[in-house]
Order: C-alpha cells, then structure tokens, then sequence
C-alpha cells in the first residue's frame, strides 16, 4: 500500500516579508539618491563648463577690437582700414584733426563683416546731448550684421573717449616715448576703449532694454553698460583698453630736377 506523505513547504511569516520589504524599498531609494546626486553633479559641471566658454567667447569678441584698432593704426597709411581710425572721420582721427571735440565720445556697434567704422552709423555725444545721433549707432539683436560673425551669438558695442587732458597732466606726459625733450613737433593723444561684448540669446531681455544698457556710459562703474546688462542677466565681458597715439609730423626731401637717382622712396613724392 502506498502512503502518500504532505509535502512540506518553508513558511515566511509575516513580520519577515515586512522586513524584505523594507530592506527593498531602502535599497531602492540609496540608488534614487545615488543618481540625483549624479545628475545634479553633472549638471553643475555642465554649467561650469557653459559659464567658462560664455566667458572665453565674450573676451575673445571684445579684444577683437583691440587688436584691430592696433593693427589698423600700425598698418598701411594708405590701406582703408588705417584711414576708418586716422582720417578726419575715423575714430582717432575726429579727435586729432578736430580741436573742438576733445570732450565728444563716440559709440559704434563694431560690425567686421561690414567694416571696422563707419562715422555715419555712429553716435556722437557732447555733454548730455548728441551731436550725432542715428539708430545704428547701438548694436540691436534683431539685426544679423550687427552680430560679430554669422552664427549670430555675440555682439560688441564701442565707445571711444579721449582722456589726454588728464593723462597730460603726468610728468612728461605730453611727450612721445622715446623722443627727447626738443621733440616738440609729435603731441600725444590718450584714449581710453571701451568695449563690451554680450550674448542677447543667453538673456531674457527684450531688444529694447539691451539696447537702453548699449546706450549708457560704459566708463561708469554704478550705473554703466555692464551694470545695466547684468542687471538684466545678459552675460557680458568688457575691456577696457588705454592707447597712446602720437601725431609725429615727419619732412621728407624730394629731388625732381636732374638726376633722380638717389632720391626718395616716398609715396608722397611723386613726378606726376
């Protein structure tokens, strides 16, 4: 005769399936934690890496001008760009050939794809008014050629201001480096550059209200171009630069009788 015997199966009681449970569930949130941590790290980092590229681009844009304005001073006198700063019309040049505008500033929206300075797309203020006055004067947003390349994402605004009455007063300070003190045929003229670069799609604000901050005094430190641009959380970088430019008026002997031979090289000194 056959006898069948139970089965016996292991019983878990009730109090130990809680206990598994709850040992699942902690387990379970240690590994949300794990992973919020994660990602909040990563995008902290994401962020510092944004921050530290915005920052890199905005001081590549602004010390494009520098070393234009450099170049352009110390390159052809007869090449386009040297005559757009040195001419009657040029930044350094208003100022030079111009005895009654030593206390203007000019504002530019600095547009290298179109050229580096167009007096007529400036603005020219004396005082508290404007002695020239247009609305491409101030770098607006919705405007592609006022952005610095193609891509579209920074923009530089420019303000020249000529500071020699005040860096004259420094010893010897309106003398030429490097000439003696019988030099007196070369006079200095001191400039301060200002030039702040933004990325208006980084902001919130509105055309309007970036071009209001373009159209401050950038040489003013509490209620500036910059102060009104990070009021207004627009990410920006401004440079400030310090040029020295020297008006040197040079002789140059031409022999157009006789023997040319051995005369001058000049371009100024021409048979014709």
């Amino acid at each position: 005769m056959n006898v069948k015997k139970p089965s016996v199966y292991p019983s878990i009681s009730s109090h130990e399936r809680g206990a598994v449970l709850i040992v699942v569930l902690l387990f379970l949130i240690l590994i949300m934690m794990v992973g919020v941590i994660a990602v909040r790290n990563s995008t902290i980092d994401l962020k510092l890496a944004t921050s530290d590229q915005i920052n890199t681009v905005l001081l590549q844009s602004s010390d494009s001008v520098n070393n234009k304005i450099e170049m352009s001073v110390n390159g052809d006198p007869l090449s386009q760009e040297h005559k757009q700063i040195m001419s009657f019309t040029g930044i350094f040049g208003y100022y030079i050939l111009n005895s009654s505008a030593d206390s203007d500033i000019i504002d530019f929206c600095y547009r290298p794809r179109a050229g580096f300075f167009n007096i007529d797309k400036a603005v020219i203020r004396r005082n508290t008014g404007m002695l020239v006055s247009n609305n491409e004067g101030y770098c607006n947003p919705e405007k592609t050629e006022d952005y610095t390349s193609a891509r579209n994402t920074t923009m530089t605004q420019v303000m020249v201001k000529n500071v020699s009455n005040v860096a004259g007063t420094r010893a010897f300070g309106h003398m030429t480096l490097g000439s003696d003190t019988e030099a007196k045929t070369a006079k200095m003229y001191t400039f301060d550059i200002y030039s702040t670069s933004v990325l208006p799609s980084y902001g919130n604000a509105k055309t309007g209200k970036i071009q209001e901050c373009f159209q401050k005094d950038a040489s003013d430190s509490t209620n500036g171009v910059s102060k009104c641009m990070t009021d207004n959380n627009i990410p920006n970088k401004m440079l400030v630069e310090q040029v020295d430019v020297a008006n040197i008026q040079n002789g140059e002997f031409c022999n157009f009788f006789g023997n040319t031979s051995g005369s001058s090289t000049n371009k100024l000194c021409r048979d014709s």
